[in-house]
């Protein structure tokens, strides 16, 4: 059986949590998923999909089911085995290991032979010692061994068949766990393309809800205590501050103009600073919301935490 591919890079359990977490946020930005086409019945669906993932078998459960049935075949491998030397004792007793009779019961090597040579090997010394019967009985052989050998052995294929079962449940089981993790990591990736677009310059805190796999920040830090004042006689201009950090060569300045006391809207970038302070344009009677992120050639930190001044009218 072909075994399938996993498409996300990630535990089983990891996925169920990140299905769980998905859930949860979008249970609470219900509203903003409605207006782009994903309702409480589709965050319904997907929670559904995720609670059936759960409780489907892990590997575990079929790797017992397979060491069980691999230790009762064993067990019945090392019970025929004496009753193979027990009988193959008699054909050397009475023609010894060097004769064409004991060779033809084939016991050369018996305890490193595969299962299926072990059971044909089973198999033979159940039929030659039915066809040597009469020259042996004087010296202890029996039908009842002989029956009991055959009886052993048929004990011994079923066990084989059933690791054989066993094996290949497991196999089908590990495809059928791949193929739903897929089809739930493939809603789970969507729903969470679709709630960074929502949140994308809007909420941070929200955006970041929706990440799957956290971009690594190479090196650069957090710009710290950004601070935004207004020039207490003229208003105009802003002065931005904030941190200088280790390795940035410029830093890029968002900004978002709301209504005075409404919370912050998309954001934009506004201009590129070498240092601080940056001095901006101030818009009256308005919120003044800014962040920044600090660059170089290659990398770009994450976003400083929001500041706002609320700036009166022009005076």
């Amino acid at each position: 059986m072909k075994e399938l591919s996993k498409e996300f890079s990630m535990s089983y359990a990891d996925l169920m949590m990140l299905a769980s977490k998905l859930v949860f946020n979008m249970t609470r930005d219900a509203v903003e998923f409605a207006a782009r086409g994903v309702d409480a019945a589709a965050i319904t669906a997907f929670e559904t999909l995720g609670n059936a993932f759960e409780i489907f078998p892990t590997d575990e459960v079929f790797v017992g089911e397979l060491k069980d049935a691999t230790a009762a075949k064993n067990s019945l491998r090392e019970s025929s085995t004496l009753m193979i030397q027990t009988i193959s004792g008699y054909f050397d007793q009475k023609w010894g290991i060097g004769s064409g009779k004991y060779t033809s019961l084939r016991v050369k090597g018996l305890f490193n032979s595969s299962d299926a040579n072990f059971l044909l090997t089973a198999r033979t010394v159940v039929a030659q010692a039915t066809a040597n019967l009469a020259d042996l009985t004087a010296i202890g052989l029996t039908q009842a061994m002989i029956d009991s050998l055959e009886a052993e052995a048929q004990l011994f294929e079923d066990a084989l068949i059933n690791v054989v079962d066993k094996k290949e449940l497991r196999d089908t089981k590990a495809n059928e766990r791949t193929q739903k993790g897929n089809e739930l990591y493939s809603f789970a990736a969507n729903y969470s393309k679709l709630g960074k677009l929502i949140w994308e310059n809007v909420d941070e805190s929200k955006y970041n809800d929706y990440v799957i796999y956290p971009t690594p920040q190479s090196g650069l830090s957090k710009p710290q205590n950004l601070a935004a004042a207004l020039d207490p006689v003229t208003i105009t201009p802003i002065s931005l501050t904030w941190d200088l950090v280790a390795e940035a060569t410029s830093y890029d300045v968002y900004v978002n103009i709301a209504a005075t006391g409404a919370p912050a809207g998309s954001f934009s970038i506004l201009n590129n600073f070498a240092a601080p302070p940056a001095l901006l344009p101030a818009i009256f009677e308005k919120r003044n919301y800014f962040k920044i992120k600090a660059i170089n050639d290659t990398d770009t930190s994450p976003y400083s935490d929001e500041v706002f001044v609320d700036v009166p009218a022009a005076p």
